[in-house]
């Protein structure tokens, strides 16, 4: 059995590897399709299991790459373009990489110590801040709108919030699939806004150095994954707080906000959220992301010795696509470099939307424009994105307070 988990294990560790480095593509996109092979549907569901864990785990690694050097995220990412472009800029993109690589495998370790710690409170803890969580969610969105500063911009940054939740609210509610219509949403509002600023900005890729070290301090290291690893596990915890919202309260709160610190911050946000996600299935037996989600569907219910295996699977695979992260960090640039970077973007640009409309017809299409068009009013507005992430916030606000029949019966929807 243990050679058998192992070998669907590597399996899903190369479906990470094409998910993360096709610019665009998510897990949460494969999943239903993996779901439904009908070869995949007969086997032992443990080996499933294994399956999609260490393709999730692996993506979160690889999918820094396509942020990184392409410009093309999606939203557990997003935020990592600009940290990342400003250090690819310095021809040390491979060190961005590297930096994300130790703030994942800082926070994997840090995360199952907090969570293992604190396993006995998290149900309780769930059941009492459930009635409360529209206030919490409502002061985490006046923090990132006053973290602007000046009123221009607070004002500027409170109409991209209600904009994007306006989107959202219409679009969670249309006839599509939650994941799927998340894909054109975030692709929209994050991804393909960055590709097209740097085709008319003309940007390119400069020669990029191998260099090893690492210009940031262990003490700055250290402190980056602790920030990580504790915001990751909280937002696992904690509904509709996204990775975007989680990064932007720890790079003030913290202090990290040094390019190289938040990539380490971001990356151990990644990996700690989804640790947390995958084993919240046990602790508090509902489901806190795609990946948990078609876990529930394949077991119902987890027992001790259940999550046992999926920590070694987490385990495992996070290594391997730690090496493999590391690996493509080194090669892929040297294959960019040769490359028009505005004709990688146009490409880009021409996958992703011709994966929207096979995935989610022309609905999807006409919401990826409009979500583009207020992601680009973002950047011209000269604010930080993060408050694109009002496409989850908002609707999630309504959902908890209870009033989201009321706006619905209002909007006509």
């Amino acid at each position: 059995m243990i050679l058998e988990i192992l070998s669907f294990s590597l399996f899903g560790i190369l479906i990470g590897v094409f998910a993360g480095i096709i610019p665009g593509m998510h897990i949460n996109v494969l999943l239903p399709l993996l779901l439904s092979f009908p070869l995949l549907i007969k086997i032992e569901p443990y080996y499933l299991v294994a399956l999609i864990v260490s393709a999730a785990l692996t993506e979160i690694f690889v999918n820094f790459i396509s942020s990184i050097f392409v410009g093309a995220p999606d939203s557990s990412t997003a935020l990592s373009v600009l940290p990342g472009h400003k250090i690819l800029l310095e021809g040390r993109g491979y060190e961005a990489i590297k930096l994300t690589v130790i703030g994942g495998i800082g926070a994997l370790i840090l995360s199952l110590l907090v969570v293992s710690s604190l396993s006995p409170f998290f149900k309780i803890l769930y059941d009492f801040s459930r009635p409360y969580m529209h206030w919490f969610l409502i002061g985490v969105t006046i923090f990132m709108l006053a973290t602007e500063k000046k009123l221009k911009k607070i004002f500027s940054a409170l109409l991209i919030f209600f904009l994007s939740g306006f989107l959202g609210i219409i679009t969670l509610n249309s006839s599509l699939t939650f994941s799927n219509i998340l894909f054109p949403l975030l692709t929209g509002l994050f991804g393909l806004p960055t590709l097209l600023t740097s085709i008319f900005e003309k940007a390119q890729i400069p020669k990029q150095e191998e260099d090893e070290k690492l210009k940031i301090s262990k003490k700055e290291i250290f402190k980056s994954i602790i920030l990580g690893s504790i915001a990751g596990v909280i937002i696992g915890f904690l509904p509709a707080i996204g990775i975007s919202e989680a990064a932007v309260i720890v790079q003030y709160l913290g202090g990290a906000n040094d390019a190289r610190n938040f990539l380490i911050t971001l990356s151990g946000i990644n990996v700690g959220n989804e640790v947390f996600s995958l084993i919240s299935l046990y602790l508090v037996n509902n489901p806190r992301s795609g990946t948990s989600v078609a876990i529930q569907k394949i077991f119902p219910s987890l027992n001790f010795y259940d999550v046992v295996l999926i920590i070694g699977v987490i385990c495992f695979s996070s290594g391997l696509a730690a090496v493999l992260t590391l690996y493509l960090g080194k090669k892929i640039p040297k294959y960019l470099e040769k490359i028009n970077y505005t004709s990688l973007c146009i490409s880009v640009i021409i996958l992703i939307l011709g994966m929207i409309f096979l995935l989610t017809g022309v609905l999807g299409l006409l919401i990826a424009f409009t979500s583009t068009s207020i992601g680009l009013l973002c950047i011209n507005l000269g604010i930080r994105r993060s408050h694109c992430m009002g496409c989850l916030l908002l609707p999630s606000i309504l959902f908890f307070s209870g009033t989201t029949p009321c706006i619905l019966i209002l909007l006509k929807i």
